[in-house]
């Protein structure tokens, strides 16, 4: 009988940090445009890792990122605008920054809940438009979160 209530505790407690730990890192994530095909991360991720990280000023930490290669034809606007429409659909809108320079940063950033969570959107500065476009989906935590 020991043995058995022992297993109960465990897989409780095994159960209850699962819970948890989906609650910090649970976010809503728009669905790519179609012709958005998912990459690797390369060189060119890291940069755009670093710029965002850049542009988030300690705000909030990259959990976690997927990357995603667009045609020239699509503008950032286009893929900005799709991801604005979905994320309005579960009436989550985007953060407004005080240092945000529209037309210059290509990132856009949706908090949700109360635990610091947030989805972000980014483009590197610089894409030329008529070339391919390296995009990246973020889930993102409050800094203490990410340090853990």
């Amino acid at each position: 009988m020991q043995t058995w209530k022992n297993v109960r505790i465990v897989i409780a407690l095994a159960t209850l940090a699962w819970g948890c730990g989906m609650a910090e890192t649970k976010v809503l994530q728009p669905k790519p445009l179609d012709g958005m095909k998912q990459v690797l991360a390369s060189a060119d991720s890291k940069r755009l890792d670093g710029e965002v990280t850049v542009f988030l000023r300690e705000k909030y930490a990259i959990a976690s990122a997927r990357f995603y290669q667009v045609p020239g034809e699509i503008p950032w606007i286009a893929v900005s605008k799709s991801v604005q429409n979905q994320m309005a659909e579960k009436s989550i809108q985007p953060a407004i920054f005080e240092w945000h320079e529209p037309g210059i940063d290509f990132i856009d950033v949706y908090p949700q809940g109360k635990n610091g969570a947030a989805f972000a959107v980014a483009m590197p500065k610089g894409t030329k438009s008529s070339a391919d476009k390296l995009v990246g989906f973020y889930v993102l935590s409050a800094p203490a979160a990410a340090k853990k």
